[in-house]
C-alpha cells in the first residue's frame, strides 16, 4: 500500500515541480525505518532516483538501529544516500537533493527541519519518522533539553512545538501521514490533479551593457531581471544609486547577485582601469552563494580570478582590476572608497550600520531574504526601504523576486513549512480606525493564553516579533513555545490587531548551590543578568530575587513612535509587581535611539560588554528597573560601580563609543560614585593657567581628565548644569582621549568651536567645585560669573 501511494503521489509532484512529505508515524524502529525504504521505492517506481539524505542523531542508540534497519532496507532501490548527524547541516545548507528522510524520533529542532526544508528539488519526496504524538509528549528531545534552566526540570519543559508540527501534517496538503506499526494511512495528500510545470526559459535584454554570457547564466527571468537593475551603475550617477532586492528564500537572489557584481565589475574596469567592490553581511557563511557566482561570472568572460580564503572562507577575489573584498558591517564602516557595496541578508544588519553605508557610499545593493530559514519579516522593507525612499538625493529600485529555483511555484512542502514555522507570518494591515485606537491608547494587554488563543493572533504576534532582532531562526519558535521560562505577551487593539509583542524570561530565585557554582565561574543557564551580578559585583543576594527579563520587544513596524513601546512596559510592570517580581531588565546591542527608550522607562545600566558582539558588531548592555527598595540597593550599587568602570575605560575597550552613547549609559541617578580624585595645588594652577590664559590643553591633559571625572561622579544635584554638547566635548575629548579633528566629528561640533568650549567648560567646573581656592587672574576679574 505504501509503495503504490508514494508512486501515485511522486508522479502528480513531478508533473508540477513539487514536493511531497510522507510523515511516517510509529514506535517500532525496524517498521518506521523499512518504510521509509518503502516511500523510496515508490519514488524510485515513479521514475525518481539520484541522490538523498538521511539525517539522524548518532548519538542516541535507537537513531543508529533506525539507520542501520533503513540501510539494510534501501539496497535493492536504485539510489544513493548520503547518511548524515544533524550536526552537519549547516554545511548542507544551499546544496540540492532529490529526497531526505529525516529521523525526527529523538530531536526537533526547528532550526535543522528549516534548513533542510529547501533542500530537496522539484519531483522528490520527504520522509519524516516520528513517533505517535501521545509518545513523543511523554520525553524530552535533544532540543528541549537545551531550553532547561536551573529553576526547572524536565518535567517543566512544554511541548507545544510538538503538537503545533503534528496539527499542521493533518492540515496541510501535499502532506501524507501513514502509522506503520499498524499499515494504516491517517491522511492523504489531499492533492489529487495537478496544473502541469511549464519550463520558461529566461530571455536576456536584446541591448544590454552587461555582457550576454552573465545572462545566460541566469536560472529565472526573476534572475535577468535583477542583473537589468545592476546595469543602472554602469553610467556615472547624478545621485546615489541604491538596488533592493527582496526574495523568498530558494529564490536565486544570492547567485544574481554575485552575476549581477561580475558583470558591472567587468563593465566599470573598462571605463576606469580600477574597479572596487566590497560585499558584506553579517556572517560570511550568508556570503557563500554570492561569491561563488560572482567567481562563475568572472569565469565566463575569461578572467582566471585569484581567491584569498580565510578558515576557508573566501576573504577577497582579484582578477585583471576588479578587486572583490568581503568584510562585516562594521568592516564596511571603515571603508573610504568603493565603485559598489552590496550587502546581502541586509535585514539581518542593524539599521544604524544601513544608514551609515548609504551616506557613504554612491552605488549601493541592499538585498535580504524576507521569509524562510534566514528571514527577518517585512520590517527592513518597511522602515529601511521607507527611508531610502524618502532620501532626496538618491534613486532607488526595488525588485521582489518570485520565482522558486529548486522547484515549481506553490509547492505544498514549502507552504507547509512556512506555516507550521511561521517563516511567512505578518504583521496585521492597520487602518484608520486603528490608527486613532493607537492616538488615543486604547489597547488589550494580552498575557501568553490570549497570544496562543489562536492562530491568527499568534501569527500577527510572530510577524512583529521577529523584526526586533538582527537574526531571526525556527529555533526562536521552539523556545518561545516549549522552554519553561520563557512566555509571550502582547498589546492588542480593540480590532484584535496585534500592535506589541513581548518575549519575557524569568531570572533569579535561585538556589545556594547553583549561585556558589556561578560565583566559582560557571555558567547560568538562562539567568543573564544575575549571572552578571554574581560574577561582576560579586552580588550573591540578587541572585535569589525574582525578575523578568524582556527578551524581545517590538513594536508593529507602522507604528512605531506613537508611544506603544512605553505603554508596553508599564502594563509589564503593573503585573510584574502584582505577581511580585522584585525586578525587571533587558539586553540589546548598543545604539543611542534605543539606549535612551530604555533609560526614559528608568532602566538602569549595570553591565556592558568588554567587547563588540561579533555578530552584530554592537556592545551588549544590560539594564535592570528595580521594582522594590530590596533590589533598588542592589541595582544602586551595580549602577554605580559600573559607572565608575565605564568612566575610567573610555581611553581603552570603550573608546569607540559616540559621545551620546557614553552620556546616556552614565545617566545620573540620584547616585554619587564615591573617590573622585581630589586635584592638587600645582594641577589647579595649571587649570587656571589653561582657562583664563595661555597654556594650552596637551599641558592641563591630567587635571582636566579629573575635573572631568568629578563632574561624572557627582549626581546632578552636585554638579553645574551643562548643555547636551558641553557634556559630549567633555566625553569625546577628555575622557576618550580622540585626537581634535575626531573628538570635534564625534561632538558633532566644529573643531574650533570644540576648542573654545572646552575652555568654557574648565572654567565653569573651576568655579563649582574650586570656586574659592584660587584667585582669578586680575585680567579676567568682572567678565566671569559667580558660582552656582
Amino acid at each position: 500500500m505504501l509503495l503504490d501511494l508514494a508512486r501515485r503521489e511522486v508522479e502528480l509532484a513531478r508533473l508540477a515541480r513539487h514536493r511531497r512529505l510522507f510523515v511516517l508515524v510509529g514506535v517500532d524502529d525496524r517498521r518506521l525505518a523499512e518504510g521509509a525504504a518503502e516511500v523510496l521505492r515508490g519514488y524510485a517506481a515513479a521514475g525518481g532516483g539520484g541522490e538523498g539524505l538521511y539525517m539522524f542523531q548518532p548519538e542516541f542508540s535507537d537513531a543508529n538501529k533506525r539507520m542501520n534497519y533503513f540501510r539494510d532496507a534501501v539496497q535493492d532501490v536504485s539510489v544513493e544516500v548520503d547518511f548524515r548527524p544533524y550536526k552537519d547541516t549547516p554545511r548542507i545548507l544551499g546544496t540540492t537533493y532529490d529526497f531526505a528522510v529525516l529521523d525526527l524520533v529523538n530531536d526537533l529542532k526547528p532550526n535543522d527541519v528549516g534548513r533542510l526544508g529547501g533542500v530537496v528539488r522539484g519531483g522528490g519526496v520527504y520522509v519524516f519518522l516520528v513517533p505517535p504524538l501521545e509518545e513523543w509528549r511523554r520525553y524530552v528531545t535533544k532540543f528541549q533539553s537545551t531550553l532547561l534552566v536551573p529553576q526547572f526540570t524536565p518535567n517543566d519543559i512544554r511541548h507545544r512545538l510538538k503538537e503545533r508540527v503534528w496539527r499542521s501534517f493533518y492540515s496541510h496538503p501535499g502532506v501524507v501521514v501513514y502509522d506503520v506499526d499498524r499499515g494504516v494511512l491517517l491522511k492523504s495528500s489531499g492533492i489529487d490533479d495537478v496544473k502541469p510545470y511549464e519550463v520558461k526559459k529566461p530571455e536576456p535584454p536584446e541591448k544590454a551593457v552587461i555582457p550576454l554570457k552573465i545572462y545566460r547564466l541566469a536560472a529565472t527571468q526573476d534572475q535577468v531581471e535583477v542583473l537589468k537593475l545592476f546595469e543602472t551603475f554602469y553610467h556615472k550617477p547624478k545621485k546615489k544609486q541604491a538596488l533592493v532586492i527582496i526574495a523568498d528564500r530558494g529564490r536565486g537572489k544570492s547567485a544574481a547577485l554575485g552575476l549581477g557584481l561580475a558583470g558591472i565589475g567587468h563593465k566599470l574596469r573598462k571605463a576606469k582601469a580600477r574597479v572596487q567592490i566590497v560585499v558584506s553581511a553579517m556572517e560570511y557563511t550568508n556570503l557563500e552563494t554570492l561569491l561563488e557566482f560572482a567567481i562563475k561570472g568572472l569565469e565566463a568572460l575569461g578572467y582566471k580570478p585569484g581567491v584569498e580564503r580565510e578558515g576557508g572562507e573566501v576573504r577577497s577575489i582579484k582578477a585583471r582590476g576588479i578587486f572583490i573584498d568581503v568584510v562585516t558591517p562594521y568592516m564596511l564602516l571603515k571603508r573610504e572608497n568603493a565603485d559598489v557595496v552590496a550587502i546581502d541578508e541586509a535585514a539581518a544588519v542593524p539599521l544604524p550600520v544601513l544608514y551609515t553605508a548609504h551616506k557613504k557610499f554612491d552605488r549601493l545593493v541592499f538585498a535580504t531574504t524576507i521569509h524562510g530559514y534566514e528571514g527577518a519579516g517585512r520590517g527592513f522593507s518597511i522602515r529601511f526601504l521607507k527611508y531610502l525612499k524618502e532620501s532626496k538625493d538618491t534613486e532607488v529600485y526595488l525588485y521582489e523576486m518570485e520565482e522558486p529555483i529548486r522547484y515549481g511555484r506553490g509547492d505544498p512542502v514549502e507552504r507547509w513549512l512556512f506555516d507550521a514555522f511561521l517563516l511567512n507570518a505578518e504583521p496585521a494591515k492597520p487602518d484608520a480606525a486603528d490608527l486613532e485606537y493607537v492616538k488615543r491608547g486604547e489597547v488589550v494587554y494580552l498575557r501568553e493564553e490570549d497570544v496562543l488563543k489562536d492562530e491568527e493572533t499568534f501569527r500577527q504576534f510572530f510577524g512583529i516579533y521577529v523584526q526586533a532582532h538582527y537574526r531571526n531562526e525556527p529555533d526562536d519558535l521552539g523556545m518561545l513555545l516549549d522552554a519553561p521560562h520563557h512566555t509571550a505577551r502582547a498589546l492588542a487593539l480593540p480590532s484584535g490587531k496585534v500592535v506589541v509583542s513581548v518575549e519575557l524570561a524569568f531570572e533569579g530565585a535561585l538556589d545556594d548551590l547553583s549561585i556558589d557554582q556561578a560565583l566559582r565561574g560557571l555558567k547560568l543557564p538562562g539567568n543573564i543578568i544575575p549571572d552578571r551580578f554574581l560574577k561582576y559585583w560579586r552580588l550573591p543576594e540578587f541572585a535569589k530575587l525574582r525578575g523578568w527579563r524582556i527578551v524581545r520587544i517590538a513594536t508593529h513596524p507602522e507604528l512605531q513612535d506613537m508611544g506603544l513601546g512605553t505603554l508596553m512596559l508599564k502594563k509589564i510592570e503593573e503585573e510584574a509587581r502584582e505577581a511580585g517580581v522584585d525586578w525587571l531588565g533587558v539586553g540589546f546591542g548598543v545604539y543611542d535611539k534605543l539606549l535612551k527608550f530604555w533609560v526614559r522607562n528608568g532602566y538602569v545600566p549595570i553591565h556592558l560588554s568588554p567587547e563588540r558582539n561579533p555578530t552584530s558588531g554592537e556592545y551588549s548592555v544590560l539594564l535592570v528597573k528595580p521594582l522594590n527598595e530590596r533590589a533598588e540597593a542592589f541595582v544602586k550599587y551595580a549602577n554605580v560601580e559600573f559607572r565608575r568602570r565605564l568612566i575610567h575605560s573610555l581611553m581603552g575597550p570603550y573608546g569607540d563609543l559616540t559621545p551620546s552613547e557614553v552620556q546616556l549609559l552614565l545617566e545620573d541617578w540620584g547616585w554619587d560614585v564615591e573617590g573622585a580624585p581630589a586635584l592638587s595645588k600645582n594641577q589647579l594652577d595649571r587649570l587656571v593657567a589653561y582657562a583664563y590664559g595661555p597654556m594650552t590643553y596637551e599641558n592641563v591633559t591630567d587635571a582636566v581628565y579629573m575635573l572631568a571625572t568629578q563632574f561624572f561622579y557627582s549626581s546632578k544635584r552636585r554638579r553645574p548644569t551643562l548643555p547636551d554638547p558641553a557634556v559630549r566635548v567633555l566625553i569625546s575629548k577628555v575622557l576618550e582621549a580622540k585626537p581634535w579633528k575626531e573628538a570635534a566629528e564625534a561632538a558633532g561640533v566644529r573643531r574650533g568651536d570644540l576648542m573654545l568650549m572646552l575652555r568654557e567648560v574648565v572654567k565653569v567646573l573651576l568655579f563649582y567645585y574650586y570656586g574659592g581656592e584660587f584667585e582669578v587672574p586680575l585680567f579676567v576679574v568682572g567678565t566671569v560669573k559667580g558660582r552656582d
